[in-house]
């Protein structure tokens, strides 16, 4: 099973919704995370009919910023448990036995309010003890090498991504593909790149999924990179 999570930028342009469904029907995700969407509930339930899924959920955007959206195919048992302008939380029944939490973030695009989307991460880990799977856009880095810039990031920023991580118990699933996922696409000297979409888990969740890989994907539709979980993936050799 394939879960897909992208920074779209807005769907309101075809062009947008064209490069989604592409990438649907080449990805073939069970599971689809948006965010950014700067749509509402109308625009994401036709959506999420174009490329193909039978159940969403939505967080509508405030006006031109924001906006995320949970979408699954049908035979996926998905329950809801909340959401907020920030994340989309809810549990995955593969089985009777079998069910595990999956978290989808998009952390406050400004710093001086990136505490409060650490801070909802810390309240989240507190609700449920399940395996736990968070993916999205995090808007921050855990290091200086997870930039390309002349201007170095604030240590302490850093530094309070890292201490959330820890205190959660999450640990970064690694990728394959380019290093980075955003960029500010300039070519003036002045191009910046940065890892700011990932994928983490709690110990119990790499258990159940041990062959879980996560795979940097190309789009030339957002500054952002796809990111695709593959939960029963073969390959071994990680970066």
């Amino acid at each position: 099973m394939k879960i897909l999570s992208w920074n779209c930028r807005g769907l309101g342009n075809p062009r947008s919704v064209r490069a989604l469904r592409q990438m649907v029907r080449e990805e073939a995700p069970k599971i689809l995370f948006l965010s950014e969407t700067k749509s509402d509930k109308t625009r994401m339930e036709y959506i999420k009919q174009h490329v193909g899924f039978a159940n969403g959920v939505y967080v509508e955007s405030e006006g031109r910023s924001g906006g995320l959206g949970l979408l699954w195919k049908e035979g996926l048992v998905i329950s809801l448990r909340s959401f907020s302008k920030n994340n989309i939380d809810a549990v995955v029944e593969e089985s009777a036995n079998k069910g595990w939490r999956i978290t989808d973030f998009y952390s406050h695009p400004e710093t001086p309010q990136r505490a409060d989307s650490w801070n909802l991460l810390r309240c989240l880990k507190g609700q449920i003890d399940l395996p736990w799977l968070c993916l999205g856009d995090f808007n921050e880095i855990v290091c200086s090498s997870e930039k390309l810039d002349m201007n170095n990031r604030a240590d302490s920023q850093m530094m309070e991504f890292r201490r959330v991580l820890d205190e959660c118990e999450f640990k970064d699933l690694g990728f394959y593909g380019q290093k980075f996922t955003w960029s500010n696409r300039r070519n003036d000297g002045a191009n910046v790149k940065e890892r700011l979409d990932r994928a983490i888990a709690n110990i119990r969740w790499c258990h159940m999924f041990r062959q879980a890989k996560v795979f940097h994907l190309i789009s030339s539709m957002s500054d952002h990179s796809p990111i695709c979980v593959n939960l029963y993936c073969r390959r071994s050799k990680m970066q």
